[in-house]
């Protein structure tokens, strides 16, 4: 369990005496209130009397903490009567005395977390489109989350690593939302040419090079809020040493100026490549890749997360629906059964676009498998990471083999998945039948690794399979 204490003068003995009745403490600024969710039920906010009596500070506070769907606790010392009414009056779950027994503070955080698990279970937390890439119950997923809701109220930098599609640009915003700090500007680097990236992102002076006038950056305009730089990777060589500057002093200078600026941000980072690949091939400055990883998360490929898929497609058909005036309720068990077969090379953009397609161009209440199939060619482009060496998959076939790695964290790879699923030669169609069947009475749920291991394409077993041959 944990207490959470804004950052206030009177919070000293307040912390000993909590942290003495084994719960983890912990303090945050004001602006750093994260919504309740699955994850974050067991934090408990305590918020000081002296904190209350602060007329500037404490009605937004209090704002915050009831949009947030929490529930505090006030402590105090020789509080009155009237103190007490007026906490409750103002939505705090409980009041507590710095003198009161242990029992008394222990039923108070475990009566306020237990309420926080209760509104869960009615309610589900908040929700918000920004966090339908982080809706599963995978491992994966749940460790990414986990993650997130661990470091959003820190001002580490974050580099966010996953393939295309996955949802990084999501996950930044869940940081950032779990964060509560001003704003959230972000940057695509691959998106704007690289004569006129440093002017984007530190603001130019007038005259500064042709049609150029006086005007803030991207940096600028993220001041006291996060700054997010998407496909880092793709940042042009020549503009990595002023960035490492920057980053390393929060200083910058706009282009055609000659006067210093500073700023209090955090940067958050993504690519869908290896950049440790990239540093060894000359494209990426290692000094700059070190300031920028402080903190390594990764997405995992949505075809490591086949559990997450139904509740992926069921959320994308539900928000087609309302987008496309339609009402269907189901989707065939025998659909979702070939998405999990398909490989996602898009993830879940992919997922996405085939959801929509399926809501918009068909009529009913249920999305019926006959409707789609496998892409034939669904194997291409698979790990996009790096357009090389796939160590998603690496790691996938590590987690078989019995290794612990954390996902949704810093991952480390293992020998190499495609050396595992490396097909057999079987001579006949009765032989691969046979050994089909051997493979799936081992490993049901995993139609690609087996489809691999057979030297046949996934859509083959699937249909051996519905005709009953295995």
């Amino acid at each position: 369990m944990v207490a959470t204490f804004f950052k206030h003068s009177s919070n000293n003995g307040y912390l000993r005496r909590v942290s003495e009745l084994g719960w983890q403490c912990q303090e945050y600024a004001t602006s750093q209130i994260s919504d309740l969710s699955e994850e974050s039920w067991r934090s408990v906010y305590i918020v000081t009397w002296k904190v209350t009596q602060d007329s500037e500070l404490w009605p937004e506070i209090r704002k915050k903490l009831a949009l947030a769907n929490r529930f505090y606790i006030v402590c105090g010392h020789r509080l009155e009567s009237a103190d007490l009414v007026r906490c409750m009056k103002d939505g705090a779950f409980d009041v507590v005395e710095e003198a009161d027994s242990e029992k008394r503070w222990i039923s108070a955080l475990q009566g306020a977390a237990d309420a926080q698990k209760l509104w869960i279970q009615l309610y589900g937390g908040r929700t918000s489109n920004s966090d339908e890439i982080l809706i599963g119950r995978s491992p994966e997923i749940v460790s990414l989350r986990q993650n997130i809701q661990r470091l959003g109220p820190t001002d580490a930098t974050v580099l966010i690593m996953g393939e295309s599609g996955a949802g990084k640009e999501k996950v930044a915003e869940a940081l950032h939302k779990a964060a509560g700090s001003r704003e959230l500007v972000a940057v695509n680097c691959a998106a704007i040419p690289k004569d006129l990236i440093e002017a984007e992102l530190f603001g130019s002076e007038k005259g500064a090079f042709t049609g150029a006038q006086a005007r803030k950056g991207l940096v600028e305009q993220a001041d006291n809020g996060t700054l997010f730089l998407d496909e880092i990777g793709e940042l042009d060589h020549s503009l990595q040493p002023k960035l490492l500057r920057f980053l390393e002093t929060r200083i910058f200078r706009r282009v055609g100026g000659n006067k210093d600026f500073k700023v209090n941000l955090r940067v958050i980072a993504a690519t869908n490549r290896e950049l440790d690949r990239e540093i060894a091939r000359g494209r990426f400055r290692g000094d700059l890749y070190f300031r920028l990883s402080e903190i390594i998360l990764k997405i995992p490929p949505l075809r490591l997360r086949k559990t997450d898929i139904p509740i992926f497609a069921k959320l994308f058909m539900e928000r087609a629906n309302e987008r496309f005036g339609k009402n269907f309720e189901m989707i065939e068990p025998e659909l979702i059964q070939k998405l999990q077969i398909h490989q996602w090379p898009g993830n879940v953009r992919e997922l996405k676009s085939t959801m929509d397609r399926l809501v918009l161009m068909n009529f009913g209440t249920t999305i019926r498998s006959k409707w789609w199939e496998v892409p034939e060619n669904h194997l291409s482009g698979v790990g996009n990471m790096d357009d090389g060496h796939n160590s998603w998959d690496d790691m996938a076939f590590a987690s078989h083999a019995g290794h612990n790695y954390q996902t949704g964290g810093v991952m480390v790879p293992s020998q190499p998945y495609r050396q595992a699923t490396q097909s057999q030669h079987y001579p006949s169609q009765k032989e691969r039948m046979m050994k089909a069947r051997e493979l799936l009475d081992h490993n049901d749920a995993n139609l690609s690794l087996i489809s691999a291991q057979l030297g046949i394409h996934p859509t083959t077993l699937y249909r051996w399979r519905k005709q009953g041959k295995v």
